[in-house]
């Protein structure tokens, strides 16, 4: 595949993401998936085009993750909307990070499902029980216990 496109796709990633570096590591990722997806057999018919595409995409889920991070984050209560945190208090937070996620992790299915459909996505409780095909009152049973889960006062199973 040609590498010609490198510099005009660093250019085109540093001025949407504003740094240097992100738009390096985008371009990268770009290129390793465009060359795994050679590797296997696929035909590229415009490498431009998909290089582009496939880049677009990796910032969209880079962002989407940010957010849910934040998200996930304000959940716990650790960072207001108005603060930066300090080094310490994101280490506390990352450590929180990682305490709900070992609590998500040992949830039942149905329980942790409707905490991130609500908590993390942003999904009214409406919306989650028709994704999950559920009432409203069994989604909020359910984002209820798992918040308690969360805050260490129920036993988790």
């Amino acid at each position: 595949m040609p590498e010609r496109y490198y510099r005009e796709l660093l250019r085109y990633f540093t001025r949407s993401a504003g740094d240097g570096d992100v738009a390096a590591d985008v371009v990268q990722e770009a290129y390793t998936r465009i060359y795994t997806l050679e590797r296997t057999g696929g035909t590229l018919l415009n490498p431009r085009a998909l290089l582009y595409h496939v880049g677009r995409n990796i910032v969209a889920t880079a962002a989407t993750r940010k957010a849910a991070e934040r998200r996930m984050l304000d959940t716990l209560g650790m960072v207001s909307a108005d603060t930066a945190p300090s080094v310490e208090r994101h280490a506390i937070a990352r450590q929180q990070l990682e305490l709900l996620l070992r609590r998500l992790s040992v949830m039942p299915r149905k329980r942790r499902e409707a905490f991130i459909l609500v908590r993390i996505h942003g999904y009214a409780y409406r919306e989650a029980g028709e994704h999950m095909s559920l009432s409203v009152e069994a989604i909020e049973r359910h984002v209820m216990r798992a918040i308690l889960d969360c805050a260490g006062l129920a036993a988790s199973r």
